[in-house]
């Protein structure tokens, strides 16, 4: 078995020695572990509530990923991303709210390009403090979220908040500016499009370069590509009949898949990715290749910034409707986990983004179900990571070896 497929085995394995050791747990404390973990995946998947609830869930675990790995990957260790999430929705709200009477096809880009810079903003400070004045990154980001989280409970409770609520929030943002709802069946079949399409292509260069049976090839492009154009159409028909559902699930589960394939796009095929893989390799050898360690640090940052100031945005104009202290449960610090277990990879985090949601939501489930503490669920999925990275980093050496 080749070294890659090997390294995808940390992954079952890892599962099941975390489950192993949280059945231990949950028998020595008293409760049924098979009643527990069979309620995981009941509880994201159980009814088409709960498959929205954990697809909503999801989003920001995907983007905060996101935001964390593309800084990571030009050795710029932000760990801000909390209090970026938090001022890009700020200024997206303040933009969003004043867009009662423009349309939403230009009021939902402007409120993201708001986000987009508001994240930019607070991470500049931090950014500057590194370039410029040779200060470490990881003091000025972590306070810099507490600053964040204080504005927004002060603004909340004060000069935003809503008079006729108790809750520390803001009025409801214009309808206008709520991104547009979307059906289960419709991301079902634009999923499945996507991966019949990107399924063929592969099985194409696999076939030019030799390495697939031309009728084995032919065999398994007809399937994948039938399989796209029926996907295709289904979704077409679900547009054209308006069969949305009255769940919450946004348009936003299909943009962080796509800013995820675009910023693999930017790192993996694009000359200033490389510059940035080059630079959280080894900078000095990067420097004495003429590149711009300073340039390429800020760039990488500024993209982080504006990805996490995005995650606030679809929690605000896609989840919530209004600006509420603390609506963050720490997605900037779970992205740091999801970065971890997808092996810090754009494709990767997409996977275990998705992991992540099933087993937050699930382990909601098991709360209510079996009556198990969310401490403890909170426990098993910190196991499960440090279980994974532990199993990839013994394949790896052992490969090495």
């Amino acid at each position: 078995m080749g070294k890659k497929y090997q390294n995808y085995l940390s992954y079952p394995i890892g599962l099941f020695i975390a489950l192993l050791i949280f059945s231990v747990i949950l028998l020595f404390l008293g409760y049924d572990p098979i009643s527990a973990i069979v309620s995981i995946p009941t509880g994201a998947f159980g009814t088409p509530n709960r498959i929205s609830e954990t697809l909503i869930r999801f989003i920001p675990l995907l983007l905060t990923a996101l935001a964390f790995l593309i800084a990571l990957k030009a050795r710029f260790l932000n760990l801000g991303v909390e209090g970026q999430l938090y001022i890009g929705a700020l200024l997206a709200y303040l933009v969003g709210a004043r867009m009662g009477i423009i349309p939403g096809f230009i009021a939902i880009p402007l409120i993201f390009i708001a986000g987009f810079i508001g994240g930019v903003l607070w991470l500049a400070i931090p950014l500057i403090m590194k370039t410029k004045l040779g200060i470490n990154e990881i003091f000025p980001t972590v306070v810099m979220n507490f600053i964040a989280m204080f504005v927004i409970a002060w603004l909340t409770t004060g000069l935003l908040k809503d008079p006729n609520m108790n809750n520390p929030r803001t009025p409801d943002v214009p309808e206008s500016t709520w991104l547009p709802l979307t059906d289960l069946i419709f991301v079902f079949y634009i999923f499945m499009t996507i991966f019949g399409l990107v399924v063929t292509i592969k099985m194409y260069q696999k076939w030019k370069e030799g390495k697939v049976h031309p009728t084995l090839y032919l065999a398994l492009a007809f399937t994948f590509l039938t399989l796209t154009i029926i996907s295709l159409l289904k979704a077409i028909e679900a547009i054209i009949i308006e069969a949305f559902s009255v769940y919450r699930l946004h348009v936003g589960v299909f943009l962080v898949v796509i800013i995820a394939l675009i910023i693999y796009v930017i790192l993996y095929k694009t000359t200033i990715g490389y510059k940035i893989r080059a630079v959280g390799q080894n900078p000095r050898v990067a420097e004495h290749g003429g590149v711009s360690v300073t340039r390429v640090v800020i760039t990488a940052g500024l993209l982080s910034g504006g990805i996490a100031g995005l995650t606030g945005v679809m929690e605000v104009f896609g989840v919530n409707h209004f600006l509420i202290k603390g609506f963050s449960p720490g997605f900037g610090f779970q992205g740091i986990a999801v970065a971890a277990l997808g092996s810090f990879h754009p494709i990767g985090v997409i996977f275990a983004a998705f992991f992540f949601a099933v087993l937050q939501k699930g382990g909601e489930s098991m709360q209510r179900g079996a009556g198990i503490p969310v401490d403890i669920i909170s426990i098993m999925v910190a196991v499960l990571v440090l279980t994974v990275l532990i199993i990839r980093k013994w394949i790896t050496t052992r490969n090495s070896s």
